[in-house]
């Protein structure tokens, strides 16, 4: 069967023994807050700017933004680190490696400055304290004094930064 891929497609997961009924019976329990979150995603992404480069333009542009990023925030961390990787992810915004390695997402550039730099501290922080103790914590606060705006923000707008 071809399913037209402009037709909104819920996908339920459940045990496989339980029985079709129940899952129909709790998705139209659902119904309401199913078709709110859905109107909610569609409100989201009409919001997104239009892009006027192509993909490759923006990877470029974070590949130097980034660095340059990091370069300023290492002043005050003075962190050595190997190499940095720029990747494709859907959510995963960076991560830093036991190897020292850093990886950021190039779709960061698309979101604002200072959600950049959020996660540009953060992994940078990680090097330090490979967790999200109280310690890590208050080493991210030292230069993004605000960081839990711009955790927030990315979690809720992390769809505006899709192409």
């Amino acid at each position: 069967m071809k399913i037209d891929s402009a037709i909104p497609q819920l996908v339920v997961t459940s045990p496989f023994w339980t029985p079709r009924f129940m899952v129909n019976r709790f998705v139209q329990s659902q119904y309401d807050w199913i078709f709110d979150r859905w109107n909610a995603l569609q409100k989201k992404l009409s919001e997104r700017p239009l892009l006027e480069h192509s993909p490759a333009y923006y990877k470029a542009k974070a590949k130097v933004l980034i660095r340059d990023r990091l370069e300023h925030y290492n002043q005050f961390y003075n962190l050595d680190y190997n190499r940095v990787f720029f990747k494709n992810q859907k959510t995963r915004w960076g991560s830093c490696s036991s190897q020292r390695n850093l990886n950021f997402n190039w779709r960061l550039v698309l979101a604002p400055l200072e959600v950049l730099d959020y996660v540009v501290v953060h992994e940078l922080c990680h090097l330090l304290e490979m967790n999200h103790s109280s310690d890590f914590w208050a080493l991210v606060e030292q230069q993004i004094p605000d960081h839990k705006k711009w955790r927030r923000w990315l979690r809720e707008n992390h769809l505006l930064l899709t192409l």
